[in-house]
């Protein structure tokens, strides 16, 4: 054997053995799936129907379409609660408001007298009232329990106990010269009602509402006293649990795909939020896509860069505390004089429910977008437009908010869509959601406190449109953004950071809270929508050395310039940068044939002749 070929003999058994080394460890089993290809190859149903064992069929199962109802508007069970007992003897009338989704296709079932049963509709809004007549008992239990039909699901049982007075009492209302001990012994069992009811309002009978003036404060006017709080259900000082169940888009809730409307497409995007914590910490992932129905606006239109996922990660404090160090950068928030951490001007100041990013007031050029927006002056240096949802997309395809406009938690009714929404003016935007009710919460603050919507306490315990307490400058327009307010004390409902300590329907004993905002106290724009600066401490400064990250996909980020130093990788609780899976390197088999030729030839030429 001549050495040539000694060559070739070794440069097969090395490329043998390459080879070799190149076959997945699986491959036998994939060899022997082929030879199965006729048992496998209809063992998947086509999209849009779903495989249904049947023994009896050839195959073993059937293709069933699939219901589309059962796809995306699988929803957790309705929360139900009791705001409101009114009982003048003979007539019993319940308020209540149930959460859900879709509340309008709740409906209500209240049983009492053992067999009798009344059911009801929810509204839009999730209010409903029963009306019951009864008057011959002295005690009265009611139980009503809320089902949503198109899912079987249904709320937990609410028991409501009347205790009706004594004849004696009943004929306190012919008293008219008001008996001392009569008046004393309604007002005892007024506040058993109420105690037994769980109603914080209007509870007492209307018999004695004109005569007696102890029980005269609001108890029995139900057109003015307000939903005040129950009982309390979250721990202010532990808000995991708090945010676990009202953040949307978590893996164990299906989710309904949304349409983004300014494209001609019907688009199928889908939010998606992950919480994770441990004793300090709660971070929240998402993907930053809404769960309703938007407008990606100018970016989309004009440039073609539409909303799409990202990949954002924020860390928040588990138990909310407020910052009483002071000695901060006042430079986006003069008016807190250093006294809070300012919010960022541009980017991400605070989280929606649904996993979608609120900005700051500002937008890329500096200005007041909602003040530009609603055409308190005009955007001449970019072109600036929100949304139905007072929000659009910024470079990368980053969709935010940068004010309320109750994409939240007002849904269309039938036959309308979200571009049914009024926002024609700033004082119009409240009153989509204007029930008489607390607002529900619509995010969470960097610091971990919540926001809630427009509605909310004032200190009578009335429920009013929050109102801001900025204004603008003599002869600004908000061209200028932050540097056009000022904060006046008192002004509106809220503080410099646009929010107060006080009740809401989750913490009745009271917790520091913002609000979203439309207008200040004397109809002006509600600068800053949001909040301007955090009233708690937060976790921005952490991994990212103190770093002003915001601005992420206006000012910087994929396609605009590189990140501010200490911003690398998304920086203190901004974005993080879009991670690609990238295919491992692989080798050609006939790639390696070839290199194995070309090195036999290079030896052969080397080779002395």
């Amino acid at each position: 054997m001549n050495r040539d070929a000694l060559w070739l003999v070794l440069v097969l058994l090395l490329g043998g053995g390459l080879l070799t080394m190149m076959v997945p460890e699986d491959e036998s089993a994939v060899i022997e799936d082929a030879t199965n290809d006729e048992s496998v190859e209809d063992e998947t149903c086509i999209v849009g129907t779903v495989k249904i064992t049947n023994a009896s069929a050839v195959s073993g199962f059937d293709c069933v379409p699939l219901d589309p109802h059962s796809l995306t508007h699988n929803h957790p069970a309705p929360v139900l609660s009791v705001t409101d007992v009114v009982d003048d003897g003979s007539i019993i009338v319940i308020l209540g408001h149930v959460d859900h989704l879709h509340p309008d296709e709740i409906t209500i079932t209240m049983t009492f007298d053992g067999d009798v049963s009344l059911s009801t509709q929810a509204n839009m809004e999730g209010d409903w009232s029963l009306r019951a007549e009864s008057d011959r008992q002295e005690s009265i239990e009611l139980s009503i329990l809320a089902t949503h039909p198109a899912e079987g699901t249904v709320s937990n049982t609410t028991l409501v106990e009347i205790e009706r007075t004594s004849e004696e009492g009943d004929g306190a209302e012919d008293d008219t010269s008001g008996d001392s001990t009569d008046d004393e012994g309604q007002d005892s069992t007024d506040g058993q009602e109420q105690a037994d009811n769980g109603s914080e309002s209007g509870t007492g009978s209307e018999n004695n509402t004109d005569e007696n003036t102890d029980n005269s404060t609001g108890d029995s006017d139900n057109s003015t006293q307000p939903n005040e709080p129950n009982e309390p259900l979250y721990d202010g000082s532990d808000m995991g649990q708090f945010w676990l169940d009202v953040f949307r888009c978590q893996s164990e809730q299906t989710t309904v795909q949304v349409d983004d409307l300014t494209t001609a497409a019907i688009e199928t995007h889908e939010c998606a939020v992950s919480i994770t914590m441990n004793e300090t910490h709660i971070t929240i992932i998402t993907n930053g896509l809404p769960d309703h129905d938007f407008e990606s606006t100018l970016a989309c239109s004009q440039g073609n860069d539409c909303t799409a996922a990202q990949s954002y990660e924020w860390t928040i404090p588990r138990s909310p505390t407020n910052d009483t160090t002071g000695g901060h950068d006042a430079t986006n928030c003069p008016e807190a004089n250093g006294d809070y951490e300012c919010a960022a001007a541009l980017g991400e100041v605070a989280i929606a429910i649904n996993g979608v990013p609120f900005y700051g007031p500002e937008d890329g050029p500096g200005g007041d977008a909602v003040a530009s927006q609603h055409g308190a002056y005009e955007e001449d240096r970019q072109p600036i437009e929100l949304g139905v949802c007072h929000a659009h997309n910024g470079r990368g395809g980053t969709f935010h908010y940068h004010a309320d406009a109750n994409c939240l938690h007002w849904h269309p009714a039938e036959g309308e869509t979200i571009m049914d929404y009024d926002i024609s003016t700033p004082a119009a935007v409240a009153q989509n959601t204007a029930n008489g009710s607390h607002s529900a919460v619509i995010g969470v603050a960097m610091d971990g406190y919540p926001i809630y919507g427009f509605w909310g306490y004032d200190d009578a315990m009335n429920v009013v449109e929050m109102k801001s307490s900025y204004r603008l400058k003599d002869g600004e327009t908000g061209y200028n953004g932050i540097d056009d307010y000022v904060y006046v004390n008192g002004l509106g409902h809220l503080d410099v950071c646009n929010g107060h300590f006080g009740p809401t329907p989750e913490f009745p004993d009271g917790i520091y809270h913002y609000h979203s905002a439309m207008t200040n106290g004397e109809g002006g724009m509600g600068f800053p929508y949001f909040l301007l600066c955090y009233h708690g401490e937060t976790f921005l400064d952490e991994d990212g050395n103190g770093a002003d990250c915001s601005g992420f996909g206006e000012t910087w980020g994929p396609g605009i310039g590189p990140p501010p130093a200490g911003c690398e990788g998304g920086g203190q609780g901004g974005q993080l940068t879009n991670v690609e899976v990238v295919a491992p390197t692989v080798f050609s088999p006939f790639g390696t044939v070839w290199t194995l030729v070309a090195a036999l030839w290079f030896l052969r030429r080397r080779a002395p002749e």
